[in-house]
């Protein structure tokens, strides 16, 4: 109970927060994850039923520590100190992946060509670490976001890396058991590719979406490859989308619970601009090029909320312009939602962000981003390193919004009510797919009904019930409400703040 109330207590915080200090009213205010005189950068996420967890590199004067952070969903407070997975050793880590299958987190890294692969796993009630487990004969790099995936079929995680040739990389995956035992290395191609790339799951098979290269410098197309849960190839890889312009990696892709999506950077003529394409399950591509944005820079990503999809992306500082996170919008079918563009992350303390990633909390409609606030410094020879890393969080609601036209009107359903949580007012949208007597009920966290909100018959189409807390008396906390029409019944919950 504490720490339900410690939630609502914070959520509520957030939520005035939206109205008063922003730009854009829909991005809260932001949480400090690693804030420390040392640098340390965000590289992987994973969550279970009640924390975040963020595994982060940790620069030392003689290399670098592989560490995680845990924080609370209820009110982002840091669970304990960074765990240490490793000591300073090597700099040259690439980038770690974490998954977690139920029990434990697995994080894997590397120390470069020369270093072999090394992972642990993290038991996520207690923190236990097992032992750290390395393969030496193993010289990969990794690269790209979410490279690592457990599958709960098989038992077992997929791990995509990639062997550095003279011009480029070839990618190759393994399979890592919940023992700690890994198997033996196949290829995933014979292109050679850049190192970013990324891993999507549906319907026992896996999409591994990739940029080929011809060139070190070249990179115009984005590329997959289908790969059964059970480790064998289906088919050949396939163009996922041509271009006659460059830097289409990183990129990212997720499975939304119809269709893949891959986003992508992409260099115009007329500038930086971010992309999508979506895949079904079986490898084939829409013909429809989505432009996501024409003010992106690199770095996409998306995070699935309840039937919202919030792409972020990095801009980086540009003549006169700083260097921010945004974000914006879509649906399922990544048409536009609400506003365009928005600011998710600004600079401060003379550091820009760079490179996010996320989560959605369904328990009361949130979407949180995290990001790393760096100094871009040049090396000697000419290179471009970012230093002096900060870890930061911010919630961000979805559009408010919600056009009837776009409800499902073709069958049955029941809407989150928005906004959740609310003071004293929101609004619950249902749909019926035929003219039906229809029953919507207020009930408590037992069951027991409270007040009947609606008892009549409704034509066919969107409907919205304004809700109003006050008139019923109602204490602060969750509630469920439920509808009834012939033979569908569906309940939501919903929380009240007083």
């Amino acid at each position: 109970m504490k720490a339900f109330i410690t939630k609502i207590f914070i959520t509520s915080l957030v939520l005035l927060y939206f109205y008063s200090n922003s730009s854009y009213s829909q991005v809260g205010a932001e949480f400090p994850i690693e804030v420390r005189p040392d640098s340390c950068f965000a590289l992987g996420f994973s969550e279970d039923n009640t924390k975040y967890m963020i595994v982060m590199r940790r620069d030392k004067s003689s290399g670098a520590d592989i560490v995680v952070q845990f924080h609370s969903k209820a009110d982002h407070s840091l669970i304990g100190s960074p765990i240490v997975l490793v000591p300073a050793e090597d700099s040259d880590k690439g980038i770690p992946q974490v998954s977690f299958d139920g029990t434990r987190f697995l994080v894997v890294w590397t120390d470069g060509q020369n270093g072999g692969i090394k992972y642990r796993f993290i038991h996520s009630q207690t923190f236990e670490l097992s032992q750290l487990y390395n393969d030496p004969t193993l010289p990969v790099f990794l690269g790209g976001i979410k490279t690592l995936h457990y599958n709960q079929a098989t038992n077992r995680y997929l791990l995509i890396s990639s062997i550095k040739s003279q011009d480029g990389y070839f990618h190759i995956y393994n399979f890592i058991g919940i023992d700690g035992s890994i198997s033996s290395s196949n290829p995933l191609t014979n292109i050679l590719s850049r190192k970013e790339l990324s891993v999507s799951y549906a319907a026992g098979k896996f999409l591994i979406c990739f940029v080929p290269v011809s060139s070190f410098a070249s990179d115009y197309e984005v590329m997959g490859q289908l790969l059964s849960e059970n480790g064998t190839l289906i088919g050949s890889p396939f163009t996922i989308d041509g271009s006659t312009y460059p830097s289409d990696d990183p990129l990212f892709v997720f499975f939304d619970g119809n269709y893949h999506n891959c986003f992508f950077p992409e260099e115009e003529p007329t500038g930086w601009k971010i992309y999508a394409r979506r895949i079904d399950q079986s490898g084939n591509v829409e013909q429809n090029r989505i432009l996501v944005s024409n003010d992106g820079h690199i770095l996409p990503f998306a995070i699935l909320g309840f039937g919202k999809i919030l792409v972020t992306w990095s801009r980086f500082p540009f003549m006169n312009a700083p260097g921010i996170i945004k974000g914006r919008f879509f649906d399922l079918n990544l048409n536009p939602l609400g506003p365009s563009d928005f600011v998710i992350f600004m600079p401060k303390d003379d550091k820009f962000p760079v490179g996010s990633m996320g989560s959605y909390d369904p328990s009361i409609n949130l979407y949180y981003v995290y990001t790393t606030r760096a100094t871009l410094s040049v090396t000697p020879d000419s290179a471009f390193i970012f230093v002096n890393g900060d870890i930061y969080g911010v919630p961000v609601m979805a559009p408010t919004e919600v056009e009837d036209e776009r409800l499902a009107s073709n069958d049955f359903e029941l809407y989150q009510n928005f906004p959740n949580p609310f003071n004293s007012s929101t609004q619950i949208k249902f749909s019926v797919k035929e003219n039906q007597f229809v029953t919507i009920k207020l009930l408590d966290v037992l069951g027991e009904e409270i007040a009947i909100l609606l008892n009549q018959e409704k034509s066919k189409g969107a409907h919205t019930i304004n809700f109003d807390a006050a008139q019923y008396n109602l204490s602060s906390g969750v509630y469920f409400y439920k509808m009834t029409a012939g033979n569908f019944v569906s309940v939501r919950k919903m929380v009240y703040l007083k």
